[in-house]
């Protein structure tokens, strides 16, 4: 009765979310949310969080119906890869989440201790591209060096391929293109997937005041680092000893960002396990959205291997 009287709380709470996007995109005025039904977004989309704004639009702005794999999103676990559907750890547990004991030190997690299985960001990108019926693309280290791979940059670090200022990519990017960078001072590589911008789904100048001045920045939607993660997992935990006791929460998840904004522009800052975070609190949903630090990143690529 108990599990019964939860869903039918969601339900709600997602009805009045979708209704209050509605509203919100009808107010953003004729011609400017341009969002057009897309395999790459909806296989993204399905790995975010039930309430996710940029779901709740997306459904509302293609008439599509977005049903997310887990309601409250999927973790991120170094290492972690999606495999074929009902098979491998991450669906191995399938409607709960996994649990699965980390056997090497990898930055933020910790050999003998238990996690949620979920996705990195390379294990996101390729489940992506997988749902799609594509091939998965390569490792980070090849995308970025590999002279073979080059014929698929968009623009990179390279003199002469350089990318036009942030509003500007919006022009030449299509959804599912990739971004990859690699920071000057680690060996550690990130990928993400562009999926518009807040223009795109209907957000102004009213509804987002404080993100007026990058409405036209590009959005990545990525599996990685996030301080805000830890505390939904925990509670995931906490509420579920029988299936998941004794875990350590996730400091990450699947989430959507904004590239290309300066950090210290950002209203809100946060240094965490070593780590600066930044981050607008939006007025849809409350929804954070986190700025991607890209003042350090010596190599990067804008990449669209062939469809």
């Amino acid at each position: 009765m108990m599990e019964k009287t939860i869903l039918r709380g969601r339900k709600t709470i997602r009805t009045i979310a979708v209704l209050i996007t509605l509203i919100m995109i009808i107010s953003a005025g004729p011609g400017q949310a341009v969002v057009k039904e897309s395999a790459m977004l909806e296989a993204a989309f399905e790995l975010l969080e039930e309430a996710n704004p940029f779901v709740a639009r997306y459904e509302q702005l293609t008439g599509r119906v977005i049903n997310t794999l887990y309601t409250d999103g999927i973790p991120y676990y170094f290492g972690g890869l999606s495999g074929t559907k009902w098979n491998g750890y991450f669906y191995m547990s399938y409607p709960n989440y996994h649990v699965i004991t980390c056997e090497c030190r990898t930055g933020y997690f910790q050999p003998g201790k238990t996690y949620l299985y979920g996705l990195d960001c390379t294990g996101f990108t390729r489940h992506v591209f997988k749902a799609c019926g594509r091939e998965p693309h390569p490792p980070l280290s090849e995308i970025l060096n590999n002279w073979d791979q080059r014929q698929y940059h968009l623009f990179d670090n390279r003199e002469g391929f350089e990318a036009p200022p942030y509003q500007e990519l919006k022009n030449t990017l299509q959804e599912g293109d990739l971004l990859v960078i690699k920071h000057e001072n680690s060996e550690s590589r990130h990928v993400m997937m562009y999926i518009g911008t807040l223009r795109d789904y209907g957000y102004n100048t009213t509804d987002e005041p404080e993100l007026a001045k990058w409405l036209d920045y590009p959005l990545v939607i990525h599996c990685g680092l996030s301080p805000f993660f830890g505390e939904r997992f925990q509670q995931i935990i906490d509420e579920n000893p029988d299936l998941y006791e004794g875990c350590t929460t996730t400091d990450g998840g699947v989430a959507v960002s904004i590239v290309g904004v300066n950090p210290e522009d950002a209203p809100v800052h946060e240094h965490v396990q070593n780590t600066d975070y930044d981050w607008f609190v939006m007025n849809d949903g409350g929804y954070v959205l986190s700025v991607v630090n890209l003042s350090d990143v010596k190599y990067y690529a804008w990449y669209r291997p062939e469809r």
